[in-house]
This record gives structure tokens, C-alpha cells and sequence, in this order.
């Protein structure tokens, strides 16, 4: 997609088909079916600690960090790549810029920086983790809490053991869930704080509803069908066959989506962007942050000084 925009140019009849949104939106519905609570109670309070305890503080530090130290004016980006580093990349990032009304373009440099950047801490976490003899559990839980995408935590996870993959996995999918959570309360951070005007009238709640990203409900409703509707009837097993198939739809969409991306995607708007070096500077720092406190987090749950030691899974 990036060598025909920027190269011959995307066609006209060609920019019909690129509908990112569209893509990814369905597929993130789609994710949600595959969020199984079941498998989260396993792990129960000790992913919710890791998973949510570290994100929305992650989230508000790259904030203050880009608008206070920083001093970035598009606040569309910086909450959007503050969203993909935190959460989980892509589809977080693609939930926080329709909140936020972000531009094609901001969500193009948080969605390239998160791919990036899942590439090289995929590869280079596991190594870490076996030179210095992280524990299994902590590496993996480690890993789910910090790489960006669904599937790049499972595959680093699958490196150091089945134990790992297993923690790995299920802290992601529940760090999955804030999806919601976090795109509902950029919609009303920025409708009653950013955006507000001091002399109009203060937004309802049907404004916030406007902004809201209604694709969550899908994703919502997706995961509490499968988990209290579709398992008690068919049995987990048979169900888990099906997510089989669903999965390869939802990466074919994923895939158009990127495409999509871009074909809508040129390299002179995009540096433009990157003027400074400031919104790379952003991520490094958001994501060193994230990865030194969900580390201490991970250890502080896992090490049994709260909550007694981990099942097995």
C-alpha cells in the first residue's frame, strides 16, 4: 500500500476499496468473541493487576509528557499514541482516534511506530528474559502486559515455555477489554475538557454518545456472547474450533486494513508529522516507562508478596 501511494499514487478507483476503518473495526468485533472470560478467571486478580493497574497510568504519564515536557499541539496524536503503547497498538489506537477525532495521519504514525516497535520487543524480550533468568510466569506476564499485538505476545510467550504463552495470552486479552473502557473516557475527556468551548453551553451526554466508537458495543457484546451463550451450549471445545476460523477471517481484515492504510498513507505528510522527532521521542519514553513499571507490577503480584504464588496453567 505505501509503494503505490507513493510511488505511481493511489488510484481513484482503488480508494473505494480502502476503507481502514471499516476493516479494522469489524475485526476488532470479531476479537471480542475471542475473549473468553473463562480463561481469564484463571488467572483472575492477579492479570487484572498487571493488565489494568499499569495501563490508565501509563496513558495519563505520556499524556502530561507530551502536552506539559513535550509541548505537542496535537493532542489528537498524543492520546492516540499514548492509547496504542498502553493497551494493546493497532486496535487500541484505531479506538482512541475515533474518539479523539484524530486525523489519517496521526493514526498512521502511532499504528507504524506500534508495528515497529512490536517487531523489535517480540524478538528482543524473550532473549532478555532467558539471559537473566526471569522466572516463566513473570517473563510471560511481562511480555502480555508491554508488546503491543495479540499475536506477537503469544508467539514471544511460546519461546520461553507453555507457561508463558498461557500468562502471556490471558494478560493481553484482558488488557484487551480496556479497549472499551479507555475509548469511552477519551470521548468524555475530550468532549468536556479539549474541546470545550468556556462560552457554549456544556455538552450532554447524546455528544459524548456521538463520539463514542459504537464498534466497542460489537466487541462487548461479541465476548459476553460466546462466553455465557454460545459455550453453555455447545461446550468450550467445540466453540474454540470455531474461533479457529474466525481468527483467519479477522487476520484477512486486518490485512485489507493495512493495505488500506497505506494506500491512504504519504511520507511527506507523514514527516511533516515527525517534525522534531518529537512523537518518536514520546513513544520511547511512554513505552520505557511502561516497561519498568509493568515489570514491577508483574513482580510485586507474582512474587507472592500481595497474592499468594500464580496457579499453574
Amino acid at each position: 500500500g505505501l509503494l503505490i501511494s507513493n510511488t505511481y499514487g493511489t488510484p481513484d478507483w482503488l480508494k473505494h476499496g480502502a476503507r481502514t476503518e471499516f476493516y479494522i473495526k469489524t475485526g476488532l468485533v470479531i476479537l471480542g468473541a475471542e475473549i473468553i472470560f473463562s480463561s481469564i478467571q484463571k488467572f483472575g486478580l492477579y492479570g487484572l493487576a498487571i493488565a489494568w493497574g499499569v495501563t490508565p497510568v501509563v496513558i495519563i504519564f505520556m499524556w502530561f509528557f507530551g502536552t506539559r515536557i513535550l509541548k505537542m499541539t496535537n493532542k489528537p496524536l498524543i492520546i492516540t499514541v499514548a492509547t496504542a503503547t498502553s493497551v494493546c497498538g493497532v486496535s487500541a489506537a484505531i479506538a482512541a482516534a475515533a474518539s479523539s477525532r484524530a486525523k489519517k495521519e496521526d493514526l498512521t504514525i502511532a499504528v507504524g511506530m506500534s508495528l515497529l516497535f512490536t517487531v523489535i520487543m517480540m524478538i528482543t524480550m524473550p532473549i532478555f528474559i532467558k539471559m537473566v533468568g526471569m522466572p516463566e510466569v513473570l517473563g510471560g506476564a511481562w511480555m502480555g502486559g508491554t508488546i503491543d499485538a495479540t499475536g506477537a505476545v503469544v508467539l514471544a510467550g511460546e519461546t520461553l515455555g507453555k507457561q508463558a504463552e498461557a500468562v502471556a495470552a490471558i494478560v493481553k486479552m484482558i488488557q484487551n477489554i480496556l479497549i472499551g473502557v479507555v475509548a469511552f473516557f477519551i470521548a468524555l475527556y475530550w468532549v468536556t475538557v479539549v474541546e470545550r468551548d468556556p462560552n457554549a453551553p456544556r455538552p450532554g451526554l447524546s455528544e459524548i454518545w456521538l463520539r463514542f466508537p459504537k464498534f466497542i458495543l460489537g466487541f462487548v457484546a461479541a465476548s459476553i456472547l460466546v462466553s455465557y451463550v454460545a459455550i453453555p451450549l455447545m461446550e468450550e471445545d467445540t466453540v474454540r474450533g470455531l474461533l479457529k476460523q474466525t481468527k483467519n477471517y479477522r487476520g484477512w481484515l486486518f490485512c485489507m486494513a493495512f493495505i488500506s492504510i497505506g494506500l491512504e498513507s504519504n511520507f511527506k505528510d507523514m514527516a511533516k508529522q515527525m517534525a522534531g522527532g518529537k512523537t518518536l521521542i514520546l513513544y520511547v519514553v511512554g513505552q520505557s516507562f511502561n516497561l519498568v513499571l509493568t515489570l514491577f507490577i508483574a513482580w510485586l503480584v507474582l512474587s507472592g508478596v500481595i497474592f499468594p504464588p500464580p496457579p499453574v496453567l
